[in-house]
């Protein structure tokens, strides 16, 4: 068997995020010993392999290579899980777990960032001021260490929401102006052409990304706090919702798939502006178009995985696939949420109407 143990403690100590210096200074030796044993230029003596397995929380086996195919697996399982969790978890299991994942990986930041924003959501619910402090510790490591752009913008991300709800509006735009500007993302420069012949398709993911990101945006000016929630405001709210909903069905056409979520969202939404004013017939109207692209979007989302658009602007696209490991595991469908928006006061004074009895009964065959 070729060892490779100096390979093996420098993966194990890049993962957990230790300097040579700081592993010497614990098992005793010098960094440049610890240089060298990485450098394959020699193997630390038998006696130290005990402290530096115990410091790194691995078996004497794992730390010479035996069972490092096993560790593997067991990290693969472990994201496995975290993607399960994420989907049908309740917030205390996804802590207990990704706890547990953190004392056998402490150096991954992927398992970190999970955690993070699993105690920010804790904070959201309860305003349990000791799961934010913990994950404002854990988005600033992530950020700072990892290199995986993804997870540390989502790091970021989650900061920014901390600073907002701590009121430091100053501290949120400080870690807003770590991200990447728009101009130089990735789908941008992508759609521009890089010679690989998938140029087409790189255009078709961007305009599919900027038009979710700019519906999502005009919703989202609807509910900002900037925007008074006020009979003056109303109109002007439902008109915005109107033109989300018709940017999805310019580029995507009849065809929405996925998008008829979207659609259901904004007239759930359009439905609350209308009732406050007043407006029950139209109200139903609004609730009628949010039960048709509910029902179908739980259609799509059963049948249309892995089908392409049919729009002359995302024909290259397709409704990906679900993860083989958990997708059965969806605890609820948009017919369930949606069905559970109706329950508000709000919709009492027309609750009567055999429009919205109908509206509710329709949703309820379909939701689980």
């Amino acid at each position: 068997m070729n060892v490779k143990i100096g390979t093996i403690i420098k993966k194990l100590r890049k993962e957990q995020k230790v300097t040579q210096e700081e592993l010497a200074a614990a098992v005793g030796v010098t960094p440049q010993a610890i240089s060298r044993w990485e450098g394959e230029g020699g193997y630390p003596d038998i006696e130290l392999l005990p402290a530096i397995a115990d410091f790194f929380a691995v078996s004497i086996d794992e730390l010479i290579g035996y069972r490092q195919s096993e560790r593997e697996i067991e990290l693969t399982q472990i994201k496995k899980e975290l993607s399960r969790l994420k989907e049908v978890g309740t917030l205390d299991e996804r802590i207990a777990f990704a706890r547990k994942a953190l004392i056998r990986f402490p150096g991954d930041d992927e398992i970190k960032e999970f955690l993070a924003v699993s105690l920010y959501l804790i904070y959201d619910e309860r305003k349990d001021e000791a799961a934010l402090a913990e994950s404002e510790t854990l988005c600033k490591s992530v950020m700072e260490s990892s290199t995986d752009l993804d997870i540390k913008y989502d790091a970021i991300n989650t900061l920014v929401d901390i600073y907002l709800d701590k009121k430091q509006s100053d501290k949120a735009l400080e870690f807003v102006n770590k991200l990447t500007p728009m101009k130089y993302c990735r789908e941008f420069v992508l759609s521009s052409g890089i010679g690989d012949g998938k140029t087409e398709w790189y255009i078709q993911d961007e305009i599919d990304k900027l038009t979710d990101c700019l519906a999502i945006a005009i919703r989202n000016y609807t509910l900002n706090d900037d925007l008074p929630n006020d009979e003056t405001t109303w109109d002007k709210k439902i008109e915005m919702l109107k033109t989300s909903n018709e940017l999805y069905r310019m580029i995507y056409g009849d065809n929405l798939m996925f998008y008829h979520v979207r659609l259901a969202h904004n007239y759930w939404l359009i439905s609350t502006f209308l009732i406050a004013q007043g407006k029950k017939d139209e109200a139903l109207d609004a609730l009628e178009k949010m039960c048709e692209h509910t029902l179908l979007y739980d259609k799509s989302y059963v049948e249309d995985h892995g089908k392409h658009y049919s729009s002359i602007y995302t024909d290259k696209l397709i409704y990906p696939e679900p993860s083989k490991d958990f997708h059965e595991l969806t605890e609820h469908n948009q017919s369930y949420y949606n069905l559970d928006h109706l329950n508000h006061t709000r919709y009492d004074v027309i609750r009567d109407n055999k429009r919205f009895v109908a509206i509710v009964n329709a949703l309820e065959k379909k939701a689980k």
